[in-house]
């Protein structure tokens, strides 16, 4: 089923105003596929959509805003990250050259992508499908780490790679309403687990319509965890959305201008769907490319299926750009809230040498876990977890080519 477009995300791979201090080669794109900048010394990452504003802030840059980069020890070469975006606007945006010199491939968009890409640049074989970016390539060593918002699968007893968390999150329920009097705000985890395994039903006398993410991303494997829906559930149920509005097919995570679409095509009833909180956080915040649209909301949650009342996943307060905050009740939540991560090949974090990825990301005292990189990632809306940097996490490779 096609995907949805989305507006073309800016977050560049910008290594800030450190060219003085920090020697790294900014290149031109490899080609006219590849709308993103690239160095010639960093940390390459690609996956998960609800981090990427985050991880490409950590970089120096989101959003057209300089923010302050992380980057290695001294001794480790001072290394900084460079995160890939996700999905683009146009096909053409699909391909990036990940490295210097590198290979066209495919962008990964979303989690799973982003792991299985790793997974390729693990063990040597071809990532990519054969019909686009030239065609299936071997990324070994292309990708240094991959943008998780969702852990191994359940029963994954595998230890080829390490999810190393930053920060946490919490799935909301965005809903959208045009021509309904009174939209349904409130919802329990039983009433969405109905919808996502059944389909639309009347709640306080209003159609509600579930609509689909994006397959491939991880707030899409959370949300099925959380529905406890099955994948062929979750595509039978969101096919009235699929087939509604201008475009047809799911939607792409975290975009509410896309919510509003679907919904402006279904006049009379309700849309909801699942997004990430701390992104719809950033996105009001002006620190992430606002997807934010008039009449779509997060609601609220008044069970989450252990009985407790979670409210909304935000609160309000001051003036822009300080006006949403992250609910730490609803963040707390075993079932609405999810830990967001960065996935590495088990042997770079846990095995000799790789000094540069262990004092970037590994442990409370790495860049990425510091009092400084902890304000850049709370100003996207995530929390910060007393578990950052843990290397106790780990799965198997993702098989796939794509």
């Amino acid at each position: 089923m096609p995907l949805l477009p989305r507006k073309m995300k800016r977050s560049k791979l910008v290594l800030a105003a450190l060219a003085a201090t920090i020697s790294v080669g900014l290149l031109a794109p490899a080609s006219p596929v590849s709308a993103d900048p690239k160095f010639a010394d960093a940390l390459v990452g690609a996956g998960s959509d609800t981090t990427m504003d985050v991880m490409a802030a950590l970089s120096g840059f989101a959003n057209g805003k300089p923010f302050t980069p992380v980057q290695s020890t001294v001794a480790s070469g001072s290394k900084l990250i460079a995160s890939w975006d996700s999905k683009l606007a146009s096909q053409t945006d699909n391909c990036i050259a990940a490295k210097l010199k590198a290979p066209t491939t495919y962008r990964p968009n979303g989690s799973s992508e982003g792991r299985r890409a790793l997974s390729r640049a693990i063990d040597g074989t071809v990532y990519g499908p054969t019909t686009e970016c030239g065609g299936s390539k071997v990324v070994t060593g292309l990708f240094d780490f991959a943008r998780s918002s969702s852990g191994p699968s359940s029963g994954d007893t595998g230890t080829a790679l390490t999810y190393v968390p930053f920060g946490r999150d919490a799935l909301a329920v965005a809903y959208y309403a045009n021509g309904v009097t009174t939209p349904v705000t409130d919802f329990t985890r039983a009433q969405l687990t109905s919808l996502y395994t059944t389909g639309p039903q009347t709640i306080n006398g209003v159609e509600v319509v579930p609509c689909g993410i994006q397959l491939g991303s991880g707030t899409y494997s959370s949300w099925l965890t959380m529905t406890a829906a099955t994948a062929v559930q979750d595509e039978s149920s969101t096919a009235t959305c699929a087939a509604a509005g201008a475009t047809t097919g799911r939607i792409q995570e975290n975009d509410a201008t896309a919510l509003k679409m679907k919904g402006d095509g279904l006049v009379g009833k309700q849309v909801i769907i699942g997004f990430s909180a701390a992104n719809f956080i950033a996105q009001g915040n002006g620190v992430a490319l606002s997807q934010l649209a008039a009449g779509v909301d997060l609601g609220t949650i008044s069970n989450d299926g252990t009985g407790a009342n979670l409210g909304k996943a935000y609160t309000t307060s001051g003036t822009a750009p300080v006006l949403y905050t992250a609910a730490p009740t609803f963040y707390a939540s075993t079932v609405f809230g999810r830990n967001v991560y960065n996935v590495f090949d088990t042997a770079r974090v846990t095995g000799i040498g790789n000094n540069d990825v262990k004092s970037l990301f590994v442990g409370a005292t790495s860049a990425v876990c510091s009092t400084d990189g902890q304000i850049t990632v709370n100003k996207f809306g995530f929390s910060t977890i007393s578990t950052c940097g843990a290397i106790t996490l780990t799965g198997s490779l993702i098989t796939g080519i794509k």
